[in-house]
């Protein structure tokens, strides 16, 4: 079995051993400032406990917790290594993907310099491949990690977290289930995982049993904030924004701490407060919480510009004003990945996954449909080859995970950007059938089915606005059957049933949207 000496996780057996760490370092309790930083007098060993934690939980960002023992004690090999993962895996602004580069080169330099186990070494591989975006080697490498040393964290959640930037949720939720029975309750870190089991299974489409995981999870550990981020895409996947807005509100004082998900967790209340119809809040939220001006100006993180794009076409299929906010998404994707190289000052590009490429594209396509470019050709991942990475390290290789059938993701990604395209030229005819045949393959661009659901609502969008309206009608009908209480799919139906000249359709669905809070204000308490 490999051993990490020096970076072995904090596996207290004791059961008071969270209450303990609580109390000392505020794990699971401190509520304050997530930018704080440990103190210079932390042992390593203890700042890497303490960081790997709240960095699991998604409750601080490592970059700040280690800042200062970093700076006390450079050749900290792993902390380098976790605030390298968290720069490019997390990301608070597209600064700390370009900063992951120095990361993973000090990291790499350490290992060069010092005498470092196995696992080390693996760590400082598959951090090269995720800031590189060779995701199925890391996967691979963190995957055999875990095979050795079921207890590494840090392996875990990355691994987990290329999953889930792959699309790849049967290996999402299977990378915990592989070690969790290796786990004992009273381990530190224990019900981080439910959290992530839980989440995996919501996106399964295993509702009930994801939100009693959640729940549970929450119980353990209040203010684990990937059980509540779980809980909010749980609830979001039924279609029931009330309910929704209600448990948002409910948890509202654990959003306001600067950690990796306080954005995406403003951005789950949003689509609620949308769905009811309260632009004015989701135009607030965005403006405070979602997408604020950067205080340096600098663009936002890819995350981040994803979740507004996301809001940006949401808003404009409700009819809503989005030209201000489509100029401030074009110039900060223009800013992370420019069209052109010959501008020595601009910001280097950014490595985007398919999904963010084609966000970045209908943002391009729409705001500057004169200046629209080609859609950027994807950089297909080519197979990992195994037999290579395992004779490098002398060890076997386990892979789980592997890349789409050549061609079939380029084909998925080109269409839907062919459907963008002629969604902003009013061709909608080309992009109904431009659309059509790859939406159910949308896996394949990575992402959420909460962020894949953009792609189905300009689907109907486009198909709405053809004038043989019964595709849109089945479209609508399907989707209502999986959303009933939303009250936007509701106010949709309405508008196609009037214009088919069905007026008991309409009334109908008019007073479903209504009941369901769209029309009338809702709960202000949200």
């Amino acid at each position: 079995m490999l051993r990490r000496q020096g970076v072995a996780l904090l596996r207290a057996r004791s059961t008071c051993s969270m209450s303990l760490l609580g109390s000392i370092f505020g794990i699971g309790e401190f509520e304050g400032a997530r930018d704080s930083s440990l103190s210079r007098s932390t042992s390593k060993q203890q700042a890497y406990n303490v960081a790997l934690l709240d960095y699991v939980s998604m409750n601080s960002h490592p970059k700040f917790m280690l800042q200062k023992v970093l700076a006390n004690d450079v050749p900290f090999l792993m902390g380098h290594v976790l605030v390298g993962a968290g720069q490019c895996l997390a990301p608070l602004m597209h600064q700390d993907a370009l900063d992951a580069v120095a990361s993973l080169q000090a990291a790499t330099a350490i290992s060069k310099q010092e005498e470092t186990t196995t696992a080390e070494k693996l760590h400082v591989k598959a951090l090269d491949a995720v800031v590189h975006g060779r995701y199925y080697e890391a996967a691979a490498l963190y995957e055999t990690i875990l095979l050795h040393d079921y207890s590494d964290l840090l392996a875990l959640r990355c691994c987990y977290d290329v999953y889930r930037l792959l699309g790849d949720y049967k290996n999402l939720l299977a990378t915990v289930t592989r070690r969790l029975t290796s786990w004992s309750p009273s381990d530190a870190g224990y019900s981080h995982l439910l959290g992530m089991q839980a989440y995996g299974m919501q996106a399964a489409g295993r509702l009930d049993a994801a939100e009693a995981l959640a729940e549970k999870a929450l119980s353990m550990s209040g203010n684990d904030r990937w059980a509540l981020h779980t809980m909010l895409h749980a609830l979001e996947a039924r279609g029931n924004a009330n309910h929704g807005a209600s448990y948002a509100n409910q948890f509202k004082e654990q959003f306001d701490n600067g950690g990796p998900l306080e954005r995406r967790l403003y951005y789950q209340w949003a689509l609620y407060m949308l769905d009811l119809g309260h632009y004015d809040r989701v135009d607030k939220m965005l403006e405070v919480n979602i997408f604020p001006r950067q205080p340096k100006g600098g663009p936002h993180a890819v995350p981040t510009l994803c979740d507004a794009t996301q809001l940006f076409w949401r808003l404009r299929f409700a009819g809503q004003d989005t030209v201000k906010l489509g100029e401030e998404l074009l110039q900060n994707w223009t800013a992370i990945f420019p069209s052109t190289s010959s501008d020595v000052n601009e910001v280097p590009k950014a490595c985007l996954s398919p999904l963010a490429n084609v966000l970045r594209y209908s943002i391009m396509s729409c705001v500057s449909p004169s200046d629209t470019p080609v859609a950027e050709p994807l950089m297909s991942e080519p197979d990992v080859d195994i037999g290579c990475l395992a004779s490098q390290l002398g060890l076997t290789l386990y892979q789980f995970s592997f890349p789409p059938i050549p061609d079939e993701l380029e084909k998925v990604y080109t269409r839907v950007c062919e459907g963008f395209r002629a969604y902003a030229e009013d061709r909608f005819i080309d992009a109904t059938q431009a659309l059509l045949p790859v939406r159910g393959k949308l896996g394949l661009l990575g992402g959420s089915e909460v962020d894949q659901d953009v792609v189905e609502q300009l689907l109907i969008e486009c198909a709405s606005k053809c004038e043989d309206l019964r595709l849109v009608k089945l479209l609508l009908n399907e989707r209502l059957g999986t959303r009933p209480q939303s009250a936007q799919s509701w106010n949709t139906f309405s508008r196609v049933s009037a214009a088919m000249g069905d007026s008991s359709a309409v009334r109908d669905a008019q007073g479903m949207s209504y009941v369901l809070g769209l029309g009338r204000g809702g709960n202000q308490t949200y």
